[in-house]
């Protein structure tokens, strides 16, 4: 079975400000089925009413179909997280124990060379 195209189907929509807009045209498929992907251009919420006509041909009358879908206000953006500050531990507690530690090591080293027997 071959496949034959449908016929030629107009998309408008009317929106929120009650402005004309031609979405764009598609065609219909055998079983007479549409679709079409549209991303709007206006930023407008609200109710958008669609409209898809066909002109007619030499077999049929034309018609047209309506329908309406809303569109959400864009979702505000997620702010930054906070940094979060080091604790004091971090800053001062950690670095000052560690130099006490290495200070001591470096004491009794110096206190081994200058006790250690000569011969």
């Amino acid at each position: 079975m071959m496949f034959q195209p449908g016929v030629a189907v107009t998309l408008d929509a009317i929106d929120p400000n009650n402005n004309f807009i031609h979405i764009g045209d598609t065609t219909t498929d055998a079983s007479g089925f549409f679709s079409f992907q549209w991303n709007p251009l206006s930023d407008i919420p609200g109710k958008y009413t669609i409209i898809a006509t066909f002109a007619g041909s030499k077999s049929y009358w034309p018609s047209f179909a309506e329908t309406a879908m809303s569109l959400d206000p864009a979702a505000e953006a997620t702010p930054a997280p906070t940094p979060v500050p080091q604790s004091i531990a971090d800053l001062y507690f950690v670095p000052a124990t560690a130099g006490m530690i290495v200070a001591i090591v470096v004491v009794g080293a110096i206190m081994m060379l200058m006790l250690r027997k000569r011969p």
